[in-house]
């Protein structure tokens, strides 16, 4: 038997206190959420007329929109030139750097050296695996704040024009407007990605000296020049269909938990509560933006209408689907790659030696 040392030692203690502070997060958020709300009579109306079948449909479609971003990752690794290998292998690395993004220390970047060593070993360049993996993030960052403009112009008028929302609406919107405006030039000019980036390392470079701005800058260039190679030819607008209907299957699945607590909201609402907590959980303050989400995505909810407490259930049931069921699979899935990761390494050696 291990002694407790050696055991002690083989723990990777800053995985454990990651899960523990996400666990103690979620436990709060969940827990008192819905009981700071007001739980009006017509709210508790509707908890009596709770449509299970809504948690079984918005299952299926979160499944969905999971395939619909492997579908982007495996149209990235063709733009490169790289043959994708099997469907099954690549939902597994799909579902296992999400869950690796959100449960290991430095999240997207572990995630994408992840996708890069389980593809390597399938024959997939590590490079441009990375690459293919920092290209579907890219354009999926884009497409969610395409969704979330629409989702903004689709519920305009419709909120309690007396609430906070609408406060921060008119604080936030040049910021909006002008973070837009770089996201599209980025796109369209490489240098302007250059400069836009190499700008930002250069800052953060006066905290984290390891940073080498100039590396960045030349990265993010060839990142947009290689985007514009996804989005071009006659199967462009399949790339961007995937993509888009990621995140409108993730958004449906928030509707449907709306509708199984009997409301229905305005779409433009819940698909700008949708794309506004998504885009706050890029935001490494939290793993997963775990408890920010929740919080935005009930605010935006209530100013739209829906009973408050009825608002953070809904979301909460949202949550245990896209985002615990989720990464629940990719745990699983991370562990299939690595243990598939030895068999290979142990079938391709003999055959090397083999042949020298």
């Amino acid at each position: 038997m291990r002694s407790a040392a050696s055991l002690a030692k083989s723990v990777n203690w800053r995985l454990v206190l990651r899960l523990v502070w996400l666990l103690v997060i979620a436990v709060v958020v969940y827990a008192l959420l819905p009981t700071l709300t007001k739980m009006p009579a017509e709210a508790r109306e509707s908890l009596d007329r709770v449509r299970w079948s809504a948690l079984a449909i918005g299952i299926l479609l979160e499944f969905g929109a999971q395939v619909s971003g492997m579908l982007v990752l495996r149209r990235a690794l063709q733009t490169l030139r790289q043959k994708p290998p099997s469907d099954n292998i690549l939902m597994q690395v799909w579902f296992a750097q999400m869950a690796v993004a959100v449960l290991l220390p430095g999240g997207s970047v572990t995630a994408t050296v992840m996708v890069a060593d389980a593809l390597r070993r399938r024959g997939v360049d590590a490079a441009e695996a990375a690459t293919a993996a920092t290209l579907s993030k890219a354009l999926s960052i884009a497409t969610l704040v395409a969704l979330f403009v629409v989702g903004f112009g689709l519920s305009t008028g419709q909120a309690n024009s007396s609430s906070d929302y609408v406060q921060g609406v008119i604080i936030g919107m040049p910021i909006l407007i002008v973070a837009i405006g770089a996201l599209v030039a980025a796109i369209i000019w490489p240098r302007i990605a250059g400069a836009l980036a190499g700008g930002g390392a250069k800052l953060a470079s006066r905290f984290a000296k390891k940073l080498d701005p100039k590396a960045i800058r030349q990265r993010a260039e060839e990142i947009a020049r290689q985007s514009q190679q996804l989005l071009r030819g006659r199967n462009a607008w399949l790339t961007v269909a995937f993509s888009c209907g990621y995140w409108l299957l993730d958004t449906a699945v928030l509707y449907l938990m709306l509708w199984g607590l009997d409301q229905s909201p305005h779409i433009g609402a819940v698909l700008l509560a949708s794309t506004v907590g998504r885009l706050l959980a890029t935001i490494p303050i939290t793993p997963g933006g775990i408890g920010i989400v929740e919080v935005a995505e009930t605010a935006i909810l209530a100013a739209f209408g829906t009973p408050s407490a009825i608002a953070a259930l809904a979301v909460i049931a949202y949550r245990v689907i896209s985002f615990w069921l989720v990464n629940l699979v990719g745990i699983g899935a991370a562990v299939s790659l690595h243990r598939s990761g030895v068999r290979v390494k142990q079938q391709t050696e003999p055959a090397a030696a083999s042949g020298n």
